[in-house]
């Protein structure tokens, strides 16, 4: 039954994803299968930004479990598919700290960028910033697949700054734009 995935996939150029016994549970490795035969196969993988990364060759007894056209893959050959509109180098970074960076949220808000905005290094939200005051700034929440995810408040104090226009945010911004291709 492997091996009739893994060749379906081959002939039809779908997106798969492949769980092997050498990966961590949870990990995968996502691409399109380039080359199979009767015990091994290769797949061309693509990072989360819809980039080829290489090749690798997997042994088709090793595979546990084989993902295909699920919500994840369908999203990122969308992006796959459209990555020539991402630019690398769009991206601007701004690193200020609470009411120094309110000066460049009004041009933000009237373009409608999607933008990163930054609490710590671990710790940031992704969407449209809606308004301000001198206190707190209020974001439209667009999840990492596209997905609008209610209005949240955050004090400004607690911002040490914001992104946009980066690979992530574009993708966001792809994704957003082009949902209702997913439902």
């Amino acid at each position: 039954m492997k091996t009739d995935i893994l060749k379906k996939a081959f002939k039809e150029k779908s997106l798969i994803g492949i769980r092997t016994n050498m990966l961590e549970w949870g990990e995968s490795i996502v691409g399109f299968v380039v080359n199979i035969n009767e015990s091994y196969f290769t797949i061309n993988e693509i990072d989360e930004n819809g980039f080829f990364i290489g090749n690798t060759e997997i042994a088709i007894e090793e595979v546990i479990n084989i993902e295909v056209e699920d919500r994840y893959q369908k999203r990122l050959k969308f992006i796959h598919d459209n990555k020539s509109t991402l630019d690398i180098n769009k991206r601007k970074t701004i690193w200020k700290e609470g009411e120094a960076i309110i000066p460049h949220f009004k041009a933000l808000i009237e373009d409608k960028k999607i933008v990163t905005l930054f609490f710590n290094e671990d710790d940031y939200v992704y969407g449209f910033i809606v308004k301000n005051d001198s206190s707190y700034v209020m974001i439209k929440n667009i999840g990492s697949e596209g997905d609008e995810d209610g209005i949240s408040y955050y004090p400004i104090d607690r911002l040490i700054g914001l992104r946009y226009d980066g690979l992530v945010e574009q993708k966001i911004k792809l994704l957003y734009e082009n949902s209702k291709k997913f439902y």
